[in-house]
């Protein structure tokens, strides 16, 4: 089985035009989560950038407690949710935003 496409690690001020497509591995302080949408926004310096965490994040778990019987998970914390400027390390695949849409 072949090993998967590792990330490179990168500052978020230091992403380029040329990085798009590619694997990369971020830190940034998160600014905003939206549950409605599952984008999280992170910042570094004066850069910023919009990651979707709908992979790996539930919205409707956290937007509807009823879907869990009335209460939310208690072995998940959610208040990372809440915290503004804590320091986020990412990983994924880089895409270009299609103006507009966000």
């Amino acid at each position: 089985m072949p090993l998967p496409e590792h990330a490179t690690v990168m500052m978020l001020d230091c992403i380029t035009d040329d990085d798009v497509g590619r694997k990369l591995r971020v830190a940034g302080r998160m600014l905003t989560y939206d549950p409605a949408t599952a984008l999280v926004l992170l910042s570094f310096s004066s850069h910023g950038l919009l990651v979707d965490v709908s992979l790996v994040i539930d919205p409707d778990a956290v937007l509807s407690s009823a879907k869990w019987g009335g209460t939310l998970d208690s072995n998940v914390d959610y208040n990372w949710m809440q915290e503004r400027k804590a320091w986020v390390w990412v990983m994924g695949w880089l895409e270009r935003s299609e103006v507009g849409r966000v």
